[in-house]
């Protein structure tokens, strides 16, 4: 699996956060308060899962945003600057195979990347664009690692 290298300026996620273990959950909240309260800032219809892991598991979904003028029941989280390693996963085949592969690069690769911490706290992004249909065959999201060079 060899993911392809990604440059991407800040991001402002304007969503809902919640309980790693509970994420079907913190979506169906964020669908609730987008359509109670639409995000006229929003830079596109794409949705964000922003997983961070500091010994148990915090994920923040959401849509992404020109700035942080949102109504008040928006939670914003901003990540900096960043190269991200983005693998694309088929949602049919199952995450747990996938992760392995992830962290296999990131042990392995030649190119000198290894993890980028958020605040001392591991992290990714699950970035959900027209490829994402579900559970369906050939549903496709990206998974994207913030990475440093050594």
């Amino acid at each position: 699996m060899n993911p392809t290298i990604m440059k991407r300026e800040p991001l402002i996620i304007a969503g809902v956060s919640g309980d790693g273990d509970k994420t079907g959950e913190v979506w169906s909240a964020f669908e609730r308060l987008s359509k109670e309260k639409p995000l006229s800032n929003r830079l596109s219809d794409n949705g964000y899962e922003i997983r961070l892991y500091d010994g148990s598991s915090v994920v923040h979904v959401g849509l992404l945003v020109s700035n942080e003028q949102v109504s008040s029941e928006y939670e914003i989280m901003q990540l900096p600057a960043s190269e991200y390693a983005s693998f694309d996963v088929y949602v049919a085949k199952g995450y747990e195979s996938e992760n392995n592969a992830m962290n296999e690069w990131l042990k392995t690769n030649d190119q000198g990347y290894s993890e980028r911490l958020l605040d001392g706290k591991h992290y990714c992004i699950e970035y959900y664009d027209e490829r994402f249909n579900g559970n369906e065959a050939g549903s496709i999201i990206e998974i994207w690692v913030p990475v440093e060079k050594k």
